[in-house]
């Protein structure tokens, strides 16, 4: 299996790499490092792979927008993963066929990453997961088919931790192996298991879109939440329908992942920039200091004074 990247303006061969059939390896895991710099761009990948199992992350900062070719010999099954920014892509021989994901958004593909342009016309991170077919079929005990896979546009609670935890690996050598392919037993199985369980309320494609609104609404104004009546208001879409499709979306109640962003901005105010207590809760939306102590306190079982400490 060869795969190739290049610019797509300029048509400079960015790298070529082939590797043996189903991604097999002498060692435990292969992995490389990467790093390309453009007169447009900055671009950082970080590949892992053994038998049946490729791991990509890929940071991209371009100075306006770039295209880059992105060809494969073998068409894998890939769940493609957009943690910031957005990536938006078109097969190369049909251009008018163009699709996007953004920030905190997912697909997956079965092959179809054959021959493909990818536009990026922000600071985007994404991963990319392949699995050769042979190996879904060695672990599911099935053929491949997207319709037994319950996939919505947005990445679940569950699968974004699964992704943090995978990019964060402590481990080396075998170790490694295990616990990256433990990960995609995970991964398989929560797509399988959630199709599995009847949903008895669907979302139009309409409606989808305004609750993803909904929740940007909410991540984009920490200190003044709108209640579920104004969002609703806001968005276009009745409060019942907001309220299911919030939780079906996110797998949180609008005033549960409120309180998730919170927690999380405010963690990273404590520990990367390392500011006081008392603004952080102001930051974050808390009026009382001692509230947004016990709220931290609750999720993280620390103190968030002992975190700003240089």
């Amino acid at each position: 299996m060869e795969t190739k990247l290049s610019e797509l303006e300029t048509g400079n061969i960015l790298y070529t790499h082939s590797y043996a059939g189903d991604f097999k390896t002498e060692s435990d895991v292969e992995e490389a490092k990467r790093i390309f710099r453009g007169e447009k761009y900055l671009m950082k990948i970080s590949e892992s792979w053994f038998d049946g199992i490729h791991l990509n992350l890929i940071e991209i900062e371009p100075v306006n927008g770039v295209d880059f070719l992105y060809s494969t010999t073998q068409g894998n099954i890939g769940f493609l993963y957009c943690l910031k920014g957005m990536v938006n892509y078109y097969c190369n021989q049909k251009k008018s066929a163009i699709f996007s994901i953004g920030e905190k958004q997912q697909t997956i593909i079965d092959g179809e990453l054959d021959d493909v342009v990818l536009c990026v016309s922000e600071k985007t991170t994404y991963i990319y997961i392949q699995l050769t077919k042979s190996y879904f079929v060695k672990i599911a005990n099935t053929e491949f088919k997207r319709e037994n896979l319950a996939f919505t546009k947005i990445i679940a609670p569950e699968i974004e931790l699964l992704l943090q935890v995978l990019i964060n690996s402590p481990h080396q050598g075998r170790l490694k192996r295990i616990f990256i392919e433990s990960k995609i037993f995970e991964l398989i199985i929560f797509y399988i298991s959630q199709k599995k369980k009847k949903s008895a309320f669907l979302l139009k494609k309409e409606d989808v879109e305004k609750v993803l609104i909904a929740k940007k609404i909410v991540e984009s104004d920490l200190q003044n939440p709108n209640s579920l009546l104004e969002l609703s208001r806001r968005t276009g879409i009745n409060d019942f329908k907001l309220k299911k499709g919030f939780k079906e979306l996110t797998g949180y109640t609008v005033f549960g992942y409120l309180y998730k962003i919170r927690m999380e901005k405010a963690y990273h105010y404590l520990n990367h920039d390392k500011k006081p207590v008392n603004e952080v809760s102001f930051l974050v939306g808390y009026k009382n200091p001692q509230h947004f102590i016990a709220a931290f306190k609750k999720l993280y079982h620390v103190l968030p004074g002992s975190l700003n400490k240089h």
